[in-house]
Formats: C-alpha cells, structure tokens, sequence
C-alpha cells in the first residue's frame, strides 16, 4: 500500500482540491490517501464515500495546530487513523486527545523552521508515535534530512505525505506498507515498518498557496 499521509482539501483555506479531483487522482496515480485539513475533518465524510465507490483508501487525519503554555504556537501536530475531531490547543492536550481514539500521532514537517517547525520535539519527541521524514513542500532539502537523520538517531518512526494543496501535487511523496490492510497499515507505521518515498514540489506551490488563501484560486473537479 502506497499512502500520501499528509494531504489538503478546501476545506483547507490555503488549499483548492475539492474531494472528487483528490480520489480522481489517488486513483490514477494508485495511491491510497490520508485527508489531513487544517484544524477541521469537514472532508472526512465525502472522501471516505467517495474512496469507498472508487477503491481508494482513506485515513482519517488533521492538521493541528498546536500551542505552548504562554499560548504562543510552536508547531503542528498530524493526527492520523482518527474518530472525533480535535481542537488546537495546548500540545499536551492535542496529544492526550489522540491517545484516547487510538489516533496514530505524527509531527509535521518537524524542522522546517519556515512553516512551524515542532520547537519541543527534541525533548518531546517520546510522547509522538512518529515525525513526517519526508514532506515535499520542504522549502529545503535540509529540513527533510535534518528530520530524517533525527529519527533514525532517536529510533522515531516516519512517515512520508506530499501536502499537497493543488492537485499537481497528490502523490508527490507516500509512505509504502505491505500491507492492504488500513488497520495493519496502522500498526506497520507505529513499528516504523515503512519505506518512505518522495520529491519535493516546485517552489511555484507556495506562491500559487499565498494566492489561493487571499481567494484568487477557485476549487475544481476533475
């Protein structure tokens, strides 16, 4: 199985793909796919029907934002294999929520210091499950490789997601299991059974992303 474990609907304000252009794609490219929205699971309902009638699998995931105790934001969580929907809030709340629905707890993006990079995670990195050692909006190389180096050091599980917010980018980065089993997909992560797979994505993303939040990109259906 072939999973893109970091993806973006509009229900995501920086991002176009609409449901059916995302499960078009993630079937054409032979992927199985987690919807990680920022901070929402408004997505959650119509990629999952939609996944089923077209054989593409659907993780249930979030984005979260995340905050320290002086309420300043130091990071963002990604919630995967997910039930209820969880507020951003304090980091240690975050956590504690996924816990309680057997969520599979992963860091985004960890030290990519221009997109909220995880300040605690190098004293913090015992209560995740695993950190994101390959995300293809990176603005540098360095940050995959800084992520990638800083696990196999501590023995951290990753995982591998495009982040994609336009659909040229569905697929540019997946985590491969073996396994056709979500549930034992589950399990292969959180053991750090996995092979991690990926590009980066051109610069131009970030730009079209600036343009997409201030509403001069309109969601389409392929």
């Amino acid at each position: 199985m072939k999973l893109d474990l970091h993806l973006h609907s509009f229900r995501s304000s920086d991002s176009i793909n609409r449901p059916k252009t995302i499960i078009h794609l993630a079937r054409k490219k032979k992927i199985d796919i987690s919807i990680t929205d920022h901070n929402s699971i408004r997505s959650w309902k119509e990629l999952v029907s939609l996944g089923k009638k077209a054989g593409v699998k659907v993780v249930q995931g979030e984005e979260i934002k995340v905050f320290d105790e002086n309420k300043n934001c130091i990071g963002e969580i990604l919630g995967l294999f997910m039930n209820e929907f969880v507020k951003p809030k304090f980091y240690l709340e975050v956590i504690d929520e996924l816990r309680e629905q057997d969520a599979l707890i992963s860091v985004s993006h960890p030290f990519d210091f221009l997109r909220h990079d995880f300040k605690l995670l190098k004293t913090e990195f015992k209560k995740v499950d695993c950190i994101e050692g390959f995300n293809s909006r990176c603005y540098a190389d360095s940050f995959n490789e800084k992520a990638k180096s800083f696990a196999e050091f501590h023995g951290i599980p990753m995982t591998a997601g495009s982040d994609a917010h336009f659909p040229e980018e569905i697929g540019m980065a997946f985590t491969e299991v073996k396994t056709d089993s979500l549930e034992d997909a589950r399990k292969l992560l959180k053991k750090g059974k996995s092979t991690l797979h990926g590009k980066r994505s051109s610069m131009m993303v970030h730009i079209k992303t600036f343009f997409a939040k201030n509403g001069f990109f309109k969601p389409k259906n392929y």
